[in-house]
């Protein structure tokens, strides 16, 4: 593990930092490439990704703080303290797509179109930005003797799967499926935005079967990330579902 990349004096340059921020400018920089393709002002992008950004820290945040009430009740100071540490994706993940409708809907843009634009952009920089979970030796696996290796930010010298490379691998997968299927000419708007939730869904869900760490928190014996999974691909099921009605309703309608 290597979480300090360097010092600048008495300012800590932490590799997940880093890596997250590349991340985001990575999707950003491909998502505005590839709107100005299809004919949108690249501009949209840039000021989304703004959007994004805010709303995203805040509600990965949000669900770190909810999911740790009992603890941040009783040290409310350090609910923004977010350099220290306690960000969750999926809070992130909710606050972005909320936010970013709000916003889309307000500049009376196509929500459907974008989101087939952004979505597989999300799920590249998804794939970066678990690098830094590994650098960061948070986000590990359950204890395995053959298949593990040692996080030293852990301190129980016992190897674990390093499940947030598994979960690397397989956002890389998802980004190539989701370009691959923009690229399909039959597709509707909005489809591949809708495959990335069903498609992250199921990701999610098997990689939790794995995960290890504690800072997810449990209800009803499954893990918060296992339960939001399953709305997420509920959601993204439901959403191409609505899809194909509305179509086949205007078809019949002609």
């Amino acid at each position: 593990m290597h979480p300090l990349l360097f010092n600048i004096g008495p300012l800590e340059v932490r590799t997940y930092g880093v890596l997250v921020a590349l991340s985001f400018l990575t999707a950003i920089f491909f998502a505005s490439m590839l709107a100005k393709k299809k004919g949108h002002n690249p501009d949209i992008i840039f000021d989304l990704g703004l959007i994004i950004l805010i709303s995203a820290v805040i509600g990965a945040r949000l669900l770190y703080v909810i999911v740790w009430w009992p603890y941040f009740s009783k040290h409310i100071g350090e609910i923004f303290m977010v350099w220290e540490g306690g960000l969750v994706f999926y809070g992130g993940l909710i606050g972005a797509f909320i936010a970013s409708a709000a916003w889309v809907r307000y500049k009376k843009l196509d929500l459907m179109e974008l989101g087939d634009i952004c979505m597989p952009f999300l799920a590249l920089s998804h794939a970066i930005g678990r690098f830094g979970c590994f650098f960061n030796g948070c986000c590990y696996g359950v204890e395995s003797q053959k298949y593990g290796m040692i996080f030293p930010s852990i301190g129980d010298n016992i190897p674990h799967l390093p499940v947030m490379l598994y979960e690397s691998a397989l956002n890389l997968l998802n980004f190539i499926i989701l370009i691959l299927f923009f690229r399909n000419k039959s597709r509707r708007d909005g489809d591949v935005m809708f495959l990335y939730f069903v498609n992250y869904g199921i990701i999610r869900i098997i990689m939790e079967l794995f995960r290890g760490d504690p800072e997810r928190g449990f209800f009803f014996g499954l893990s918060t990330s296992t339960l939001i999974s399953i709305g997420v691909l509920l959601f993204g099921v439901a959403g191409m579902l609505y899809l194909r009605v509305k179509d086949a309703g205007n078809k019949r309608q002609k």
